[in-house]
Formats: structure tokens, sequence, C-alpha cells
């Protein structure tokens, strides 16, 4: 988590529209701006405010400007010792002058600061002013840099100012201002280190095609006497370098980057826009641009090349999508004191939301530039109510030595046109943090993250991680709805009332073991058993009750047999008699197998009849895993599967039927298969499978291929003629 940044406001009595810092303190910031040339009251002025406590600044000398000139349109702090400070400023000279053919714009002034007091408990260093008055400020001159307007309208005003970063063994620096609002736009380059500049301290004129003007300029030392210097215009970016000398030879600019125009068949002509730039080191320029039509903001990062050829993108970041367009930008460099250190650059967007979003980048400071990446500190929401004119760091200057000294900080100004000053205090981190064995090197906002193998490794192994993850529970869901066989035994797993909600067999077995016999079924098989039972048992009690006649029983009563005759008279009546005892028992078998037979025949035709009627209940799903097992042996045949399936939908019920019945007896108008069907037909009997259980949409629609389905539309109909009759 970052630490916390403490802020401080001001509203003064003016709209702002520009601001720097004291390049030798950070707790002097000098801002400018007013009301122009009208009678609206609001004067032109520049203030310069103390902002060395963290919590409260306060205005130290406000200097009144003349209401009949232009406002303050950019700034900037040249020269400044711990008494006083030159500063120069962009104001137009009045109408009637500019008509004249006459404006003054580029304005020095020297600033007399009040006598220094100590800080209080929460300053940040020991630099604080007294309140002071326009009376310490003395202009020192004013003159005109420009190319005289040959525009019929003198509108053109000098919104850009900019100076090379300021060096503590030289006093000079190099200057650029740019026009805004002219025909043929124009960037002056000249010697920044005069108090009064005049027009013999130009260095360098650079005329902009027609139409155009520079969107921002940036300048940085890359030896003793020769500067580069970065502008770009709305598509288009160009260096070039300029020496110190008026003497030395001056090469042409350098495009090095460009908006290229859209295809010729394209909607829109509309192109992304540059809008700032800064450099990061002499080989590294850092590009704002924002999206057409307020997509949103980019940074990019581009290489500089070493001779005329176009630069490298080496990194591109779009902003939070609350940014629609951005419109200011600034940077501070954090050094190193050793060489093979790196840098960190802290870098500050403000967006037209009123936001400043602070980013830091870490980079060598020596060639060759490897992979470069922003890390997003924070994102400072609403800190003005109105649009954010301008946004600028105080320079840093690493202490000699970081172990022994106090908590440093960097401070970012930022103004608004509806008259507020804020000032936020970042605080830094010794880094590498200080130990026993080494001493901190350099100090950052953001410590910077792991290496890049490190950070490559790691996303490896959380990657491999999850899809190992991701392929365990895709085969444990698999398992659960019977797409492949039981490796991981997730069924198993589920408890009984979710099983039976989510679980499936495995779709892919045999067909015996796939179609469980229905309850009905098995209740009409056991009926028939017992029935079949009970018919053997009762023959087998008929033939029991059938007696064979004995001796006694052959004896005729009242005839005493005759020794010779009689008894043979007797033996053939009773033989008689047992012939028909034995006819009564043969018949009786006879009787009991045709009922047992009888009765076989038609408990085995009912179990058939209910079988039949069972197998064209048994469900689509299950009839067409069926059909599916029969394939996957071979061919299909009439002996694997000898009929086709029926869908049938009962409009009453609102229920699905599916059965299986010869082919022939279904062929007409009344079915359709289902690649015969409408496309609006299919969508109707997909929501009915659906909702009736029978089908899901991961299951594919090549499965009902082959079905036959009601004809949806003579069912309508025939369902409107049942109703007019």
């Amino acid at each position: 988590m970052a630490p916390p940044i403490a802020t401080a406001k001001i509203a003064l009595t003016y709209p702002i529209y520009a601001s720097d810092f004291d390049p030798n303190s950070n707790g002097l910031l000098l801002v400018g701006g007013g009301g122009g040339e009208s009678r609206s009251g609001v004067g032109n002025k520049i203030t310069l405010i103390d902002t060395t406590r963290k919590q409260t600044i306060s205005e130290v000398i406000d200097i009144d400007l003349s209401r009949d000139e232009d406002s303050v349109m950019s700034l900037a702090v040249t020269q400044s010792t711990d008494s006083s400070a030159i500063a120069f400023a962009g104001i137009n000279s009045s109408t009637a002058d500019q008509k004249a053919g006459k404006n003054e714009h580029l304005r020095s002034f020297k600033l007399q600061y009040p006598p220094r007091r100590k800080a209080g408990s929460d300053s940040v260093e020991n630099t604080g002013a007294e309140t002071g008055s326009s009376n310490s400020t003395t202009a020192l001159g004013r003159v005109s840099l420009f190319t005289p307007s040959t525009a019929a309208t003198k509108e053109a005003y000098q919104r850009i100012l900019r100076l090379s970063p300021a060096n503590t063994d030289s006093h000079y620096r190099l200057g650029a201002v740019a026009t805004s609002l002219e025909p043929d736009g124009e960037i002056v380059l000249f010697d920044a280190g005069q108090k009064e500049p005049t027009s013999q301290d130009v260095r360098r004129r650079i005329r902009l095609e027609k139409g155009q003007e520079a969107g921002d300029v940036d300048i940085i030392a890359i030896e003793r006497e020769e500067y580069l210097v970065a502008y770009c215009t709305d598509y288009e970016v160009y260096i070039t370098r300029v020496a110190s000398s008026k003497e030395t030879a001056q090469a042409e600019p350098i495009l090095v980057c460009g908006t290229p125009h859209p295809d010729a068949f394209a909607s829109s002509k509309a192109r992304p826009k540059f809008r700032s730039l800064r450099f990061l080191q002499p080989n590294l320029l850092l590009l704002l641009r924002n999206k057409v039509n307020r997509g949103g903001a980019e940074l990019i990062v581009l290489e500089l090349p070493s001779s005329r050829s176009l630069g490298t993108v080496v990194l591109c970041k779009s902003l939070h999508k609350a940014i629609k367009a951005a419109t200011a930008l600034s940077v501070c460099r954090l050094p190193a004191s050793v060489l093979s250190e790196n840098v960190q650059n802290v870098i500050g967007v403000a967006g037209q939301d009123n936001s400043i979003t602070i980013l830091t980048q870490d980079h060598p400071q020596q060639k060759p530039i490897p992979s470069l990446k922003f890390r997003t500190h924070t994102v400072l929401r609403d800190v003005h109510t109105n649009l954010i004119t301008s946004l600028t760091f105080a320079s840093f200057r690493s202490p000699a030595e970081p172990a022994a000294a106090s908590p440093q900080y960097i401070k970012l100004a930022s103004t608004s046109i509806e008259h507020t000053v804020v000032v936020h205090t970042l605080p830094l981190t010794p880094y590498p943090p200080p130990s026993r064995n080494r001493n901190s090197t350099r100090y950052v906002l953001t410590p910077p993250g792991r290496s890049e193998a490190t950070q490559i490794t790691f996303s490896v192994l959380i990657s491999a991680l999850m899809i190992a993850l991701g392929a365990f529970f895709l085969q444990a869901f698999t398992e659960i709805r019977g797409g492949t066989p039981e490796y991981l035994g997730a069924k198993g797993w589920l408890n009984e009332r979710v099983h039976g909600w989510i679980a499936r067999p495995y779709m892919f077995d045999e067909a015996a073991q796939s179609v469980q016999v229905p309850r009905f079924v098995t209740q009409a098989s056991e009926a028939a058993r017992s029935e079949a039972t009970d018919t053997v048992e009762s023959i087998e009690k008929g033939v029991d009750s059938i007696k064979i006649p004995g001796v006694d029983d052959l004896r005729v009563p009242g005839v005493e047999p005759d020794p010779a005759e009689g008894f043979k008279s007797a033996a053939a009546e009773v033989v008689g008699n047992v012939g028909d005892k034995v006819t009564q028992v043969k018949d009786a078998v006879q009787d009991a197998g045709e009922a047992a037979k009888n009765t076989f025949e038609q408990a085995t035709e009912n179990v058939s009849d209910k079988a039949e009627k069972a197998q064209r209940r048994l469900g689509l799903r299950n009839l067409l895993a069926q059909r599916s097992a029969s394939r996957a042996e071979g061919s299909v045949s009439s002996e694997d599967f000898p009929s086709d399936i029926i869908v049938q939908h009962d409009e009453n019920s609102k229920s699905i039927s599916a059965d299986v019945r010869d082919a022939s007896i279904v062929i007409g108008d009344a079915h359709k298969r289902w690649e015969d069907l409408e496309a609006h037909e299919r969508e109707t009997w997909k929501r009915r499978l659906i909702d009736a259980g029978e089908w899901a949409v991961e299951e594919g629609e090549a499965v009902l291929k082959g079905v036959f389905f009601q004809n949806i539309a003579l069912a309508v109909g025939a369902a409107v003629g049942h109703g007019l009759g």
C-alpha cells in the first residue's frame, strides 16, 4: 500500500493558467493567470506561494499586472538564489498595440524573496518565507521574439514557454516559446540565461507547416553546449539539435514518430492527437496522446534513433477508462548516485475528469534499453472542481548520504481555472533499503518490482496451476455428467440428493448397462411369474388327488365271487371301473396342462406388451443412448436397433413422448426427420426437449439426426380444426 499523500489547497482571486517551482527549492511555487484584457473586474496576477508545509500553503508575493493587457498564459522560473528569482512570463500586449504590429509577449520579472523564517514542525525543509507584496517585484523587460503576424485578425499568443533543466554548474539555460492561434506556427529557441532576453539572444527559429502549431516542446542537455529539442504537432513528433552558440550550424528537424492516416475506406478519418511530451533521458521520449472521439488517453515511450530515421515504440499504456482526454503532463526524475543503477521517473497525468494519475517507470541510464514497464502509484480523484490547467513537479536533488538524511519528498502542484492551487507531497523511500551490509544509492517513489525473469517464472507457474485446476474440475464435471468413464470417482463426492439431480451414467457404455428397466416392467414380470407358479401348484394338487384303486376296491358289494367263474366277471367290472378312473385322470391332466399353457401364454403376452410399451416410454435420452451404443459396435442394423425413434408432443399435458416404431408407419407429412425441420421448428423442439430434460445444448444437435419429430404445422392445424369443430 502506498504511503499517505499529504494535500494542501488554496483559493486565489483569479483563474490560473500556468505554474512553475523554484528550481532550487521545492518550497516556493510561482503561479499566474487572470481575467485578461477586460472590464470583468478580475485582475491579471502572478503569485508566489509558500509550499513548505505539507498541510497548508500560503501566498508570499502577489504581483498585480496591467488590466489593459492579456493574462499570464505561460510561466517559468529561470534563475534563483536564496534571496531572489528571475521569472519569465507569456503576456500579450494590449489589443491596440497588437493591431499596430507590436506584441511584446515575453516578459521578465525579478522577485525579491521576503526574509526567511524557521520552518514549523510539519515543514518539509527549513525554508519558510513571510508574506510580502508587489513592492518586492521588479519588471525587468519585455520583448517580441516571434516573427510579426501577417494574419488579418491578431489572435496569436505565447501558449508555450519551456526551459532546459537547471544546471548547478552553469546559469545558461536554453528556452523555447511557441505560438498558438497563428496561421503559420513558429517555435523560437533563445538564450534563457539572460535576465532580459532580446531578439539578439534567439538561437533558432522553427517554422511549422501552414495550419499547424506546436502542441508541446521539451529540451534536454546532451553535451555541455548542445541541446536536444523535441516538439509535437497534432499528428507528428520531431527532434532537432541546437547549440548554445549562434555561429554553430543548425540541423533540420527529424521526424521520429507520426500517426498514420486511416484507411481510405474507413468511415471516420479522425486520428489520435499528441497532447504533450517529455524527455526521460536523451534517447527516451515520453509521449501523451489522446485517442479518437474522446476514447481515452495513452502514454508512449519512444526510443529515439541514432540516425535520421523513425523512433521505436518500446512501451505503451492506456490510462484508466475514466480519463476520456488528458490535459497536462509532468515528469520528475529521481537520479541515482551510481551510473549502473536504474533511474526512476515519476509521471503525472491530468485528465478531463479532474483526476491526476501518478505512475513510475524505471530504466537504466545507459544502453541497451531492456523491456520497460509503467507502474501506477496512485490515482488522485476530484483534485479540482473544474478543468486542470497546469501540472508541475518540483525538481529533486538527492542528498549526498541517503541513509543519514531526513525523510525526502517530491511535490506536485496543479492549478485550475476555478482559482485553486493544490499541492501534493509524495514521500520517497531509500532504495535499496539501508542495512548493515549496504547503503541506499537512490530514492524511489515506488520500490521496483521483481526482476523480469522472476516475474516470467512466477507467471508461468501460476498459469500451469490454473490450467491443471481447470482440467481437474473439467474431468470431474464430465464424469458426473456421464461424458467420460470414471477415473476420479467424482460421483462419489456428491451426496444422494445432489447425485440424483445432476449425475448421469456413462453415455458410451453398453446399452444394457446404460438403460435401466422401469419399475412397472419388473412388477409385470413378477406378477406373471407368480401366476404361473400358482397354476403349476394347482396341477400338482389335482394329480395328487387321484387315488389308485386297491384290491378291496375291486370287490363288488353284495356279490360273493365264485372261485371259478364269478371272480372273472367281477374282475372285468373292476377293470372297467379302473379304466373310467384312468380316463378321468387323463382328462384332468390334459385340462390342467391346457390351462397352464394358456396361463403362461397370456402372462408372456402381457409381459411382452408391457415391455414393448415400456421400451417406447423409456424416454428420448435413453433411446438415443441405445442407438449410440449400437453405432459404437458397428453399423446400425435391424438386429441391433430395428426401429426409428419418434418424438411427439401432447399439447394438453405439455408432455413429450418418445416411441420406437417401424419407419414405414411414420413416413409422410405427420412427422419429419430432424434434418428436415425448419429453423423455427428446431428452436421450438429444442426448447421442449430442454424443458423435459431429454436433451441439453452441450450434447449438440448431431445426436438428434435421424429422429422423427411431430410436424408442428400439422399439429397446430389439427388443434385449430378441432377447436372450430
